[in-house]
């Protein structure tokens, strides 16, 4: 299984799978959990065992069972049982049936591939008792629908994925230079004008998620115990935005969406209280149509030169004395934190915004290099913080440095992602370490056979590392593992 159980009795006991299958769920069960987990495991036990003959003379039954356990246990812990014909899901939260549902259907489907009857005459599912939870609260995918846009029906494959491996935090990169992807009531121009650019072979490309599409999607991820958090990224990688609305730039001309890749000097002004006002005004709209906890301000790779330039970040600067442009930058997250958090949502950026002497509220996704460095800062500066280091979580770089294989920049293996040390960013106060997640730029990632080719055998590592937290890493058995599953998602 993956990813691998804490504690896991497996018995010499076993039952042929019958074809009938009842579900019983107790009273504090919600009804549309309910109906996600049967529908999850009714569907999953079908595909499983559709070619193998079935014992059609008794019942399995599964039982659901959310209630407080009679003992102390940890944050979206599950029990799982075997039995001949008798299944037990228990947990306390509705995360840890929705987790104890995915360890079910993996054992399903381990029934399925190592069947002990080769003729097809029935296969033996062994009895066992699982008890397992999280070693960490934060276990992400993200996914960069800017340089190239993803439709709805791929999105909700993207959070099958994630489900299926017990990950619970997707990033969705919705804007950058290379296009926005949110449908705006109090902007439009962002979705009608910035969501679109002209390639350099004069196609037009873009498209964006209309508010029911994302309402959907937020829908679709919360039966699964996936939160959304949405990133808007500035005041860099802002070109979408300017095209938009150039009057927010510090120097204002015809902007258009961005068509190569790269990092634009044109950002948003920090000295304009125009902007200021817009931006509030975009975050409060943002943080109406996603009710999750955070929203993402970017914050990464932000060209300083035109603020350096602008007579308004100037006045800005010398208004509140701040040292230098990075402060300045500094003074923009805490003044949109600010307006967040009376919105009720945390505020996260990536580890750039350190640079700022931001205060401890925002928490810091740390990326650059091996990311050690800048958990540290964070740490030492009381932020709370999560890693995603590009030279080990960054699934749009190769997997191998085989001829023609897809991919950008460096070459992480599965090997790589497995052996992630996670021991190197826990320091003294280990509570801030929420864990870690994967990016998916996609520059170079145009299509969703591409995505899939280089985010799906990579997942499986990801997920065992930040849920399980190997002591001891054997990857020769870790490989025995997910090449079991290897067609699971």
């Amino acid at each position: 299984m993956i990813p691998s159980p804490k504690k896991m009795r497996v018995f010499k006991k076993s039952f042929w799978v019958t074809s009938k299958v009842l579900f019983q769920g107790d009273s504090a069960l919600p009804t549309g959990l309910y109906e996600y987990i049967v529908g999850e495991l009714d569907d999953f036990y079908a595909k499983a065992f559709k070619y193998i003959e079935l014992d059609d003379d008794n019942v399995t039954t599964v039982a659901i069972c959310l209630a407080p356990m009679h003992k102390k246990v940890p944050q979206d812990y599950y029990l799982l049982k075997v039995d001949p014909h008798e299944i037990l899901m228990a947990a306390e939260t509705p995360n840890g049936l929705i987790h104890a549902t995915q360890t079910l259907k993996q054992h399903f489907w381990d029934t399925s591939f190592n069947q002990i009857d080769e003729y097809d005459t029935g296969a033996d599912m062994r009895c066992l008792v699982i008890e397992d939870w999280p070693s960490y609260p934060w276990r992400g995918l993200h996914l960069d629908v800017s340089r190239h846009f993803f439709d709805y029906k791929f999105i909700r494959r993207y959070l099958d994925w994630m489900a299926a491996l017990k990950l619970n935090k997707f990033h969705w990169h919705l804007s950058d230079d290379q296009g926005w992807r949110v449908e705006s009531k109090r902007f439009p121009r962002l979705h009608e004008i910035g969501a679109w650019r002209k390639e350099q072979d004069g196609s037009r490309y873009g498209g964006f998620y209309t508010q029911r599409q994302i309402k959907l999607v937020l829908d679709y991820a919360a039966k699964r115990g996936i939160e959304v958090i949405p990133e808007i990224d500035i005041p860099g990688h802002a070109q979408a935005i300017l095209a938009a609305y150039p009057e927010l730039a510090c120097f204002p001309k015809d902007f258009e969406t961005l068509n190569v890749w790269g990092i634009s000097e044109d950002i948003l002004c920090a000295g304009k209280d125009s902007t200021i006002s817009f931006l509030k005004d975009l975050f409060t709209e943002i943080a109406e149509l996603f009710p999750g906890q955070y929203v993402h301000l970017g914050g990464d790779e932000a060209p300083k030169e035109h603020w350096k330039a602008c007579p308004h970040c100037q006045k800005r600067i010398a208004k509140h004395q701040l040292a230098n442009e990075e402060e300045l930058q500094g003074w923009l997250v805490k003044t949109l934190a600010k307006h967040l958090q009376g919105l009720d949502k945390t505020v996260i950026g990536w580890d750039e915004i350190l640079d700022g002497k931001i205060d401890s509220k925002p928490i810091v996704m740390a990326w650059r290099g091996d990311g050690i460095d800048a958990a540290r800062l964070a740490h030492d500066n009381g932020n709370r913080y999560v890693i995603c280091p590009n030279n080990k979580l960054y699934f749009d770089w190769k997997q191998s440095d085989f001829k023609d294989v897809p991919g950008a920049h460096g070459i992480t293996r599965i090997r790589d992602v497995y052996g992630l040390d996670l021991s190197k960013y826990k320091f003294e106060h280990k509570k801030l370490f929420l864990g870690g997640q994967a990016n998916l730029w996609t520059e170079y990632v145009p299509d969703n056979a591409t995505a899939k080719d280089l985010v799906h055998d990579r997942l499986y590592a990801l997920a065992e590392v930040f849920w399980s937290d190997p002591p001891d890493k054997d990857y020769e058995k870790f490989w025995r593992r997910s090449f079991e599953l290897a067609r699971f998602i």
